[in-house]
């Protein structure tokens, strides 16, 4: 992930980790530089993860059931989750144009997402496939967002506005609560 933090995935889960990366940016390539791996290394131990574990690839599906369409796969996200929320570090993903402003904050593991999957931001956060959205521009949020996400303003060292939305969860809001030195979300 990005080479400032200092979390690292387990070698027992990065190939979990590898479905949801497929999913977050659509591409064996972009997968491999997230993770320091080579394409054909992603490519080989999705395909071998896929047999394992019975999954079938479905480009036509929606986002959350393209690389991992087994209804147990969210079991296993929320334990690799835990394990890196756990461990102080939010999954961030944006445009490549915010990726300047956090990369360098050790609580982003940052992935930079494709237009479409910009386009899908709640359901990469209701399916825990991202802890975070940075975005410049506060969006508008329903009753239903505000009851499950929260706005978090980050002080990157520039003059733009950072804004997070995250996901209520109990890990990521402690994480976001020391961003910025607060000592309470709202």
């Amino acid at each position: 992930m990005n080479g400032t933090s200092t979390y690292r995935i387990p070698a027992s889960l990065r190939d979990l980790v590898i479905i949801d990366l497929l999913e977050l940016t659509g591409s064996t390539t972009a997968t491999a530089a997230l993770l320091a791996m080579s394409q054909p290394s992603v490519s080989r131990r999705y395909q071998k993860l896929a047999r394992e574990l019975g999954l079938r690839r479905q480009n036509d599906a929606p986002v959350g059931l393209r690389f991992g369409d087994k209804p147990w796969i969210g079991w296993l996200r929320k334990g690799v989750n835990h394990h890196r929320l756990a461990n102080g570090v939010l999954r961030v993903g944006s445009g490549q144009g915010l990726q300047p402003h956090l990369d360098k904050f050790p609580w982003a593991d940052w992935v930079s997402l494709g237009r479409h999957q910009q386009q899908q931001w709640r359901a990469l956060l209701s399916l825990e496939l991202l802890d975070a959205v940075a975005v410049t521009e506060p969006p508008e949020l329903s009753e239903q967002d505000n009851d499950q996400l929260v706005l978090v303003e980050v002080r990157p060292r520039c003059d733009d506005q950072v804004l997070l939305i995250c996901r209520r969860d109990p890990l990521v809001l402690e994480i976001c609560a020391g961003i910025n030195g607060w000592g309470e979300l709202p």
